[in-house]
């Protein structure tokens, strides 16, 4: 990084390869999760997922920063498939929304940037699987995440602090999902029997924020 209040496309380029590590190292205990409640599939994908966005990525970071995080996005849609595709390929998606309507062109992102960006994941991700909290879902990870960095911006809080704290809320969303029923994808069919078992994709969803928090930590 430049400086510790900025993020630039080499900081995401470097933030993407630290998820991938992060996916590969985590692909057993995420299978795993998943096996209890759905097909057992989650950490290969998301392994593979990320795997493959790196295997582009000297094709990708020529792009803005836009550019680079809706064809990593599109990446995961195309590689993962299905709902979950969908939706962590929405989560990179709407980041790159975001950043073209109203930071096109900026190089380096501040604090507000990266939350604005990151909010915007959030409602995308909300309206196209019609989750919230309490569905157990990567929304019950992601939401509070988004909440801390507002909250963070909103009291000046350093960048890697910010990470910090909003990792570990996404860290307790997916541990909270363990208290739920499933009510959206393969793992509402289940029903009650859902009950005691994280959701996968939360757990995935701290996992991000955790790689984030760790490399903004190392910098």
């Amino acid at each position: 990084m430049s400086t510790p209040e900025i993020v630039t496309k080499f900081d995401l380029v470097n933030i993407m390869r630290k998820i991938r590590d992060t996916m590969e190292a985590q692909k057993d205990y995420l299978s795993k999760t998943d096996t209890q409640i759905g097909d057992g599939d989650h950490g290969f994908n998301m392994s593979q997922g990320f795997n493959n966005v790196c295997a582009k990525m000297e094709v990708f970071e020529k792009e803005d920063i836009g550019g680079f995080l809706k064809k990593s996005g599109l990446e995961m849609i195309k590689t993962i498939g299905g709902a979950a595709g969908a939706i962590y390929g929405t989560f990179f998606t709407a980041q790159a929304t975001c950043y073209h309507r109203q930071l096109n062109g900026r190089e380096v992102l501040a604090p507000k940037d990266i939350t604005e960006m990151l909010a915007e994941a959030l409602d995308q991700i909300k309206k196209r699987g019609g989750a919230k909290i309490g569905d157990k879902t990567m929304v019950d990870a992601l939401e509070p995440a988004v909440e801390e960095l507002s909250r963070g911006v909103a009291s000046g809080m350093k960048l890697k602090e910010m990470f910090e704290k909003a990792a570990l809320k996404a860290a307790e969303g997916a541990e909270n999902t363990k208290t739920m029923v499933a009510k959206h994808g393969r793992s509402k069919y289940v029903g009650e029997r859902s009950l005691g078992f994280v959701d996968p994709g939360a757990v995935s969803m701290a996992l991000i924020f955790k790689a984030i928090a760790d490399y903004l930590g190392n910098c």
